[in-house]
């Protein structure tokens, strides 16, 4: 078992800042990724709702 001294413990705190800069990092580049995915996602609803009103408006005005 490791000694338990002062030294010791800012030594494991020092290595356990980096792992949590790490992380942090990690999920930001994931939560970037996944705001894109949603915006691409967002988009083709978008044009799909546009291509569904001019499908029922010609269906309407033209008695398609």
């Amino acid at each position: 078992m490791a000694k338990r001294t002062t030294a010791a413990a800012h030594e494991r705190m020092d290595d356990m800042q980096v792992e949590v800069a790490e992380i942090k990092t990690e999920i930001k580049i994931q939560f970037k990724d996944l705001y894109n995915k949603i915006r691409r996602l967002e988009t083709i609803m978008i044009a799909l709702t546009g291509a569904s009103l001019l499908l029922l408006l010609n269906m309407t005005f033209m008695g398609g």
